[in-house]
């Protein structure tokens, strides 16, 4: 099975975005893993994002990014053609909105029984997270292939120094815990969708 995982670096006012720490520290056994990094602007994505894709040719499509605001993993459902930043259609001639073929209730129930907080969610936002994820499963759309979107909270120790620094404290979760869920998505997704 090939596994592309992307994250995403400096976000806002946080120097450090935990979907690079926690790509960043992935590892599976017996698992070709190609790991990509993207700053969080279009250009940034699309200088490069569809090169990996052809090149790589992944069975799956994994992309990673941090919603502050959730203390659960939360796995997406479905990707939007708009972009805040443009505010107008991503691509007029491209479908209005694409849905991963992976069963996102079964997946984030298998997290869950394990004590990983996680919940399917309907909308991966209208920026740069919903971006990527809306070429990710274009791509698939032609190429083949399956993609999801994992929003992750903050890590716990990234969580802590932010509170220390700027006195705000985030929800999180350990950085163990998040690399834990991975590996069971992708566990889930092998049983799914036999991947070879």
């Amino acid at each position: 099975m090939k596994i592309l995982l992307t994250g995403f670096g400096q976000f806002g006012d946080f120097d450090t975005n935990p979907s690079t720490l926690v790509v960043e520290a992935f590892e599976m056994p017996g698992i070709q893993i190609r790991k990509a990094f993207f700053e969080v602007n279009q250009p940034a994505i699309d200088s490069r994002y569809n090169n990996i894709l052809d090149s790589f040719q992944p069975d799956l499509i994994l992309n990673i990014g941090l919603n502050a605001a959730s203390g659960a993993i939360n796995i997406e459902t479905f990707a939007i053609n708009s972009l805040k930043d443009s505010n107008h259609f991503m691509d007029n001639d491209k479908e209005i909105a694409f849905k991963t073929r992976l069963d996102t209730n079964s997946i984030s129930q298998v997290v869950c029984d394990k004590g990983i907080p996680c919940i399917r969610s309907n909308y991966a936002g209208s920026y740069y997270c919903n971006y990527i994820f809306y070429q990710s499963l274009s791509w698939c759309s032609n190429n083949g292939g399956n993609a999801l979107f994992i929003h992750i909270p903050f890590n716990s120790r990234l969580a802590a120094e932010i509170c220390k620094e700027k006195k705000i404290a985030y929800p999180s979760l350990p950085l163990s815990m998040l690399i834990e869920a991975l590996t069971l998505i992708i566990d889930e997704v092998s049983k799914e969708v036999p991947i070879s």
